[in-house]
């Protein structure tokens, strides 16, 4: 007999032993009290026979009652046979059943080395965002990543650093992504990550902030890794493998141009705009000659930012959704606060005296910034009073007017020690 069993039929005597008790105490109550509660209890009390009736039949509920009750003390423990007690049990069974779905689900969709999603995941993942680009004409980009020479790697120093090459580079590539955008170990060396809400030139210009990154770190046991990044953005009803196809042959040209670079489709998608929105004619930052300092990195960065500015603008003006604002909002703060530190390196280099001035205030800046996000993330900001800010006192006016302070120094300097970065606009 299993434990089962054996409760059960413990449970069973228990009741039947209760059953018994409150039947032979009921009758015995009836047998000899039945005379006495009508001839002298009612006539006691001046109660009729039909009241007394009533009462009667009160007292004989209530002896159920209190049955009910002992039997289920006896057999459960409580006085609600069980009742509260296995309504518990079972939500925690179904919370304990959730917690293992959702860890078989995330087991099933994580690249077992790295922990980046696997391509079941990705193709899964493929499917909803090109139909909310379909329906909602959000934008949507796609980063194709391969480590160069890989294959030396693993031949030079064994398959095991290679896989913990792998991982330190996953490591990077997470802690560098924004909240929305996703990594994914497609195969071997190769990664993608898909950035909903993201317009071509926003996804390039986040492909050569990661490859910098990336060829700045260093790697335990091997040092430099190099990368090669094909981009490409998702078309109006184009199918998950033209898309890959095309970032796919993006990749291909990075690598057979030299490889440690960023190459893109050029193609993007014919962009419907939200009733009332302005898409033509746009008052957009112009990049002009005159703007230049003369200084090559600093030059590049700041066009950049011009670029990305003006993706926000024109995000604004065509009633994207908030999720796609808000990212090119954050990729704007972040290339912004990397450009400040890149330039600031460089004008300490150069001898220009009031270094620390223009980091103070580069630092105001900034944490405006930062207050003036959280603000519209709250929903207590208007998108207008942040870009304004953003775009104009930021890139435009700091950059126009507060950094001509040093462009005399940058003049006939030799800055080969400064900190480079290859960040250029991306065309559009």
């Amino acid at each position: 007999m299993t434990a089962h069993e054996r409760r059960t039929k413990i449970m069973m005597e228990r009741s039947g032993i209760v059953l018994l008790a409150v039947g032979i105490l009921s009758s015995i109550c009836v047998y000899f009290g039945h005379s006495w509660y009508h001839t002298k209890f009612l006539t006691m009390l001046g109660l009729g026979q039909a009241l007394g009736d009533a009462i009667g039949s009160f007292f004989i509920i209530a002896t159920v009652f209190i049955g009910q009750r002992l039997v289920s003390l006896a057999i459960f423990d409580d006085l609600d046979f069980g009742l509260i007690r296995s309504v518990q049990k079972l939500q925690s069974n179904n919370d304990e059943m959730k917690a293992e779905i959702s860890e078989l689900d995330q087991l099933a969709s994580t690249d077992r080395l790295t922990g980046a999603w696997n391509r079941r995941r990705l193709e899964e993942l493929v499917g909803g965002e090109i139909e909310r680009l379909s329906r909602y004409d959000q934008a949507l980009s796609m980063l194709m990543i391969d480590i160069d020479h890989f294959k030396s790697i693993n031949d030079r120093y064994g398959h095991s650093v290679g896989d913990r090459v792998l991982v330190e580079l996953t490591g990077v590539l997470q802690s560098s992504l924004r909240t929305s955008d996703s990594l994914t170990r497609w195969g071997g060396e190769e990664f993608i990550v898909l950035c909903p809400n993201t317009t071509l030139t926003t996804a390039v210009i986040l492909a050569r902030r990661l490859r910098e990154l990336i060829d700045r770190s260093d790697f335990a046991a091997v040092g430099d890794v190099k990368v090669s990044i094909g981009v490409a953005e998702c078309l109006g009803k184009e199918e998950w493998l033209e898309w890959f196809c095309r970032a796919d042959n993006a990749l291909y040209r990075a690598k057979a141009n030299g490889r440690n670079q960023v190459q893109y489709a050029s193609e993007t998608p014919v962009r419907s705009h939200a009733e009332g929105g302005r898409s033509d004619g746009l008052v957009q930052l112009t990049w002009h000659g005159a703007y230049e300092c003369g200084h090559g990195e600093i030059d590049r960065e700041h066009q950049a930012l011009f670029s990305i500015s003006n993706d926000l603008l024109n995000a604004v003006f065509a009633g994207r959704s908030v999720e796609e604002i808000g990212g090119n909002i954050e990729l704007l703060i972040l290339e912004t606060a990397t450009h400040f530190r890149n330039e600031e390196a460089i004008i300490r280099a150069a001898g220009f005296p009031y270094v620390t001035n223009h980091m103070d205030k580069h630092r105001d800046l900034l944490n405006k910034a930062e207050n003036l996000k959280r603000e519209f993330e709250a929903g207590t900001l208007e998108i207008g009073t942040l870009f304004q800010f953003l775009a104009f006192d930021v890139v435009a006016r700091h950059m126009l007017e507060e950094d001509r302070s040093f462009f005399s120094y940058l003049v006939g300097r030799d800055l080969g020690d400064a900190p480079r970065r290859q960040i250029s606009a991306a065309n559009r």
